[in-house]
């Protein structure tokens, strides 16, 4: 035990960040673990792996480790992980930081090997993680160089303890109590200030000189031999190691040295032999630079230093073997399932084909979990012409583009899928690579507000889906339904819509959710408040049953229903909606929705008097608008509704009658005549001998122009300005 570093480490711990800072085999790990074991409570452990560069997976981890001591903390963290967009530190962190901050009791986190961390948006949520971090957290962070964090700036307020290089050497007397104590050696002292001197307290070299004495006579020899740099010094002493190894455990070291984790069934399968997991347990009991990983010690790894050790002596005992172990490896793991470790241990056999199978079948499953850069990383690892080459390596890389952010990356891979050779179906869905695109083209034309585009796309999707799944049916059928919505199209989007959210299909809950929201805003703008609330209320029903309060699809339900609670004079609560479905909308980056959030908010500030943030969003919401290629009409008529809201004093909330701001056409004049009968829109449409849309249309232009919400609010108008 180093009992002061120890103490450094218990008396560090008061401050916010300690980092354990030193080249591989420094011994930071074994410290760390040591210190856990004499630590009463309250640690969390994460060792860090390339994985873990996916977001998602990383902060899964961390929430993992979390709740195994604090049960249920993170848990709004997890639902908002796999939601399109949401890779911001604020959306992430903020619900983990408030449920840590409520502790009772501090605990401690501890990141190990975090060197392996490179994705800048994760380097900059830890940092966001580190500049927020409530007195109940405190973070350890163990890597080979400084971490992307703001040192400097700790270091000047006090709040960091570092642990580096110079302070991990071993002394003589942590030399012999490591060789003589630990490793059971019976070195004497010369032998052990020779070997303390010649790894200049290197942790890793004096660890495997230790393994490499064991059952010598003569240890002089060898301390002799240990010098010169640290790779030299490790190249040397675990070739001694492996050599004083029975045959079968050396050859089970280097060959399951390709393995990131291994497990007995797993080692045998890629060793060609039985018995592995008592290989493991006695590597592991004889300090063998093994650790388990799981409290139920079946799964282990190796240091990562003697694992780049074992991988360079397997190369040059038994070289061009490792590609036939990584395919042994990747067809254990897709038959137990573990479909990520399949595919890059494939990659890794150079079984590239195999490899975009399994991609080709599991890509979407991934992604629904959020784990839209895993899958990236796979495709990034084939060679690039192999996936330009397949359409649907290309449409995979378009969704992912997409579900990133990445917007403008997503025609260029729908071009190049068009352009590459046939292939086989997707086998993840979709009734055909054509019905793929097809769906990824109209999400995509709707997110950046082309709604013509989007609505012809989409049409072909629902024919080319109609014998397919019921989800894709579903998502194709809700992008149409949106894109006639927003284009005033009212009587089909309102035929697609209604089918969406009969109770017959299967659920498809969040095409569902956005239907309902849809819904509720057409009814909202033809005056049928009642109908609007039913739906706003059965979307809610949806959000709250199905955790889908952070996904962008809610957003047109919620600021619809903020215009309604804003009727019922519930100002606060109004702006709260209107306030999230506008987060909701920016964070999918779906250009109508955030245009339609922010007009909503800035009729409220007209109507607060709050003529600032009236402009700011106005101007936002034009701006929005303004880079669509088609926005629809809807868009463009709220835009100066609420333009001219400016100029409207401000009133109790409630059935607003303004003066009409412009003289109703002659057509709208005779709308508002029959508007007074007990005949609804259709039938007007058939006395009036034009269509239902187009009657639909001159009745949303005489609210607007009589400053009206219903069809009663609109002749009681025009009788009060026909009156003398």
């Amino acid at each position: 035990m180093r009992r002061d570093l120890l103490s450094r480490l218990d008396e560090g711990i008061s401050s916010k960040l300690v980092i354990v800072i030193a080249p591989a085999g420094w011994g930071k790990t074994s410290l760390l673990r040591d210190w856990c074991s004499a630590s009463a409570s309250g640690m969390a452990w994460l060792s860090v792996d390339q994985d873990d560069n996916d977001p998602v997976r990383f902060w899964a981890h961390v929430i993992a480790a979390v709740a195994q001591l604090v049960p249920g903390a993170g848990q709004a963290s997890l639902q908002v992980l796999a939601v399109p967009g949401t890779r911001d530190a604020d959306g992430i962190l903020t619900p983990l930081i408030n449920d840590l901050a409520r502790l009772a009791a501090p605990i401690t986190l501890i990141l190990d090997d975090y060197h392996l961390i490179s994705n800048p948006k994760l380097l900059g949520c830890v940092e966001y993680l580190v500049e927020h971090m409530p007195p109940t957290l405190h973070l350890v962070v163990s890597a080979r160089a400084d971490p992307l964090l703001p040192l400097a700036r700790l270091r000047a307020r006090g709040e960091m303890t570092e642990i580096r290089a110079e302070e991990l050497r071993f002394t003589n007397d942590e030399a012999a109590e490591l060789l003589n104590g630990t490793l059971g050696l019976d070195l004497v002292p010369q032998d052990i200030d020779a070997l303390q001197q010649r790894t200049e307290g290197w942790a890793a070299g004096l660890y495997l000189a230790g393994l490499s004495l064991r059952g010598r006579a003569d240890p002089s020899p060898l301390v002799r031999a240990t010098a010169g740099d640290n790779r030299q010094i490790a190249d040397y002493l675990v070739a001694e190691v492996l050599d004083g190894l029975p045959d079968h455990v050396r050859l089970f070291m280097t060959r399951t040295s390709v393995l990131d984790r291994m497990c007995g069934p797993l080692c045998d399968a890629v060793v060609g032999s039985a018995g592995s997991w008592r290989i493991l347990e006695g590597l592991e009991r004889t300090n063998q630079f093994v650790v388990s990983v799981d409290v139920s010690r079946r799964w282990y790894r190796y240091h990562q230093l003697f694992a780049e050790l074992l991988r360079h002596e397997l190369d040059r005992a038994e070289p061009g073997l490792a590609p036939l172990l990584h395919g042994r490896a990747s067809a254990w793991h897709r038959q137990h399932g573990s479909i990520a470790e399949a595919i890059g241990h494939a990659i890794s056999a150079g079984d590239l084909a195999d490899a975009r199978e399994m991609i080709a079948k599991h890509w979407n499953a991934y992604i629904n979990e959020g784990l839209a850069e895993t899958v990236e990383t796979w495709l990034n690892r084939l060679p690039p012409a192999m996936v330009a080459e397949d359409p649907r390596m290309c449409l995979v890389m378009g969704w992912i583009a997409g579900h990133l952010g990445r917007l403008d990356e997503v025609e260029p891979w729908l071009e190049a899928a068009g352009e590459a050779k046939p292939q086989r179906s997707l086998t993840d869905g979709w009734t055909s690579i054509d019905s793929c695109a097809s769906v990824l083209r109209a999400g995509h034309s709707y997110m950046i507000g082309d709604l013509a585009k989007s609505e012809s796309a989409s049409r072909l999707a629902v024919a080319l889906e109609a014998a397919g799944t019921s989800l894709w049916q579903a998502v194709a059928s809700a992008t149409l339904g949106a894109s006639l919505c927003w284009q005033g199209k009212d009587s089909e989007a309102l035929a697609v819509l209604r089918r969406l959210v009969a109770p017959t299909p299967p659920p498809a809950n969040l095409p569902r959710l956005w239907a309902r929201g849809c819904l509720a805003s057409i009814a909202v703008r033809s005056g049928d408040l009642e109908a609007a609330e039913v739906h706003v209320q059965r979307a809610m029903a949806l959000i709250a049953s199905h955790g889908l309060g952070e996904y962008w699809p809610a957003s047109t339900a919620l600021v619809t229903s903020a215009e309604l609670v804003e009727r019922r004079g519930r100002q606060a609560d109004a702006e709260a909606l209107a306030r999230k479905g506008l987060q909701l909308a920016e964070r999918g980056q779906t250009r109508l929705e955030a245009a339609y959030a922010q007009l909503c908010l800035a009729r409220m500030a007209a109507r607060t008097g709050g003529g600032e943030e009236f402009r700011a969003r106005v101007n936002a919401a034009r701006q929005i608008i303004t880079a669509c290629a088609d926005p629809g009409v809807i868009l463009t008529e709220l835009l100066a509704v609420t333009e001219r809201a400016a100029w409207q004093p401000a009133a109790a909330p409630g059935p607003r009658l303004a003066k009409p701001s412009e003289p109703l056409s002659h057509r709208e004049q005779e709308v508002l005549r029959w508007l007074n009968s007990q005949l609804s829109l259709q039938e007007i449409a058939s006395q009036l001998c034009v269509s239902y849309d187009t009657v639909k249309t001159h009745t949303r232009h005489i609210y607007r122009k009589l400053g009206v919400s219903s069809r009663q609010q609109a002749v009681v108008r025009a009788r009060s300005n026909s009156a003398p």
